[in-house]
């Protein structure tokens, strides 16, 4: 019995050992932000975006490479009669090595997973930055890759389940060359029950070659062209005698003349290109499913600012001017050009507990 209790006492010493020796802190990020689009197409219409939100969580590490989160998500529009319009939990365990990143539950979604706008429409950023499901981010050398899943619906008998499946790898090809994949599945199905609901899929997949270096008058340049290919919708009643299958080109130029400012420029041209959770500037289909035209020319001119201050604090800034086909605009004085602007402010703070 002596021995026993001996035995038991050392079982429990050894379990709670890591425990006690474990880091516990308490971050918090904040953002306000505001993004208006004064759009007057088929395609998109205004929309005017202004709020809060919050992420908070509690993060214990038992180990170097592992580490726990715990906490919630509120987002509340401003003019809202609602305390918060959005809350949800932020849950996660994260295995980091050197340059791996594991995560389960609550995903990295840093802008977008870097997709490109014709893939995931930007207002993502504020409408929807909190994902669950699983992720493996790598930094290798030369090699960048973000690979996760977004789960989104469960499979009722009301409802088809849903998630987004993506993948976005870059690699440094030297010269200040980069060659980049970037896909995502957007998918409805499930096999508990079929909600009465064929299973809907819409595959995206870009391919592109990326360069960016310094240059003596403008400071730093970068140019990128990219071809996308779609395949399949994800709306099941979508009309048969549409092409299942779409393309686009894709180009970008950006100047930065001074410091953490970019000028530049979108160049696109599609054709039958659907992608369900991109920009539909870029979509054949309107905003409105009965819209539809198959050759789409797209042309965006901007200036954004990004300014990175200490402690994680990010200020971004941005002015765009759209052309969207020949589409005349009702606010910007009767001419082929719409008008969107956004300013985002993040402010992390770190506490530490234990």
């Amino acid at each position: 019995m002596h021995r026993t209790r001996w035995t038991l006492c050392l079982v429990i010493a050894w379990s709670v050992a890591p425990l006690s020796a474990q880091r516990i802190t308490w971050r918090t990020d904040a953002a306000l932000y505001g993004d208006n689009t004064e759009f007057f197409t088929p395609f998109r219409t205004g929309e005017t975006i202004l709020g809060k939100q919050l992420t908070t969580w509690l993060a214990a590490t038992p180990t170097d490479r592992v580490e726990l989160r715990l906490g919630l998500f509120a987002d509340a529009k401003t003019g809202s009669e609602s305390y918060a319009d959005t809350i949800i939990p932020v849950i996660s365990v994260r295995y980091r090595t050197s340059h791996s990143l594991g995560v389960l539950g609550t995903l990295e979604t840093v802008r977008r997973h870097g997709l490109l706008e014709p893939l995931m429409v930007t207002t993502r950023e504020l409408t929807a930055p909190i994902e669950g499901g699983m992720q493996w981010i790598e930094r290798r050398g030369r090699f960048t890759g973000d690979a996760w899943i977004n789960w989104q619906k469960l499979n009722t008998d009301k409802q088809r389940e849903q998630f987004e499946m993506g993948v976005v790898a870059e690699l440094d090809v030297g010269r200040g060359f980069s060659a980049g994949v970037q896909h995502l599945w957007y998918h409805r199905g499930g096999q508990l029950h079929d909600a009465g609901v064929p299973v809907s899929n819409n595959r995206v997949t870009a391919l592109g070659l990326r360069w960016a270096d310094s240059l003596p008058v403008v400071r730093a340049a970068s140019l990128a062209g990219w071809r996308l290919h779609s395949e399949g919708h994800i709306d099941p009643a979508y009309p048969a005698e549409r092409p299942a299958n779409g393309r686009g080109t894709y180009l970008r130029a950006g100047i930065m003349p001074w410091r953490n400012v970019e000028l530049f420029g979108i160049w696109w041209r599609g054709r039958d290109f659907v992608a369900n959770a991109g920009d539909n500037n870029y979509n054949s289909t309107g905003q409105d499913p009965d819209v539809y035209r198959s050759a789409r020319r797209y042309t965006e001119l901007g200036v954004q600012r990004r300014i990175s201050g200490s402690g994680g604090t990010q200020f971004d800034a941005e002015l765009r001017f759209h052309r969207i086909d020949n589409e005349q605009s009702e606010a910007f004085f009767n001419t082929p050009w719409e008008i969107s602007y956004r300013v985002i402010v993040r402010v992390p703070v770190e506490v530490g507990v234990r």
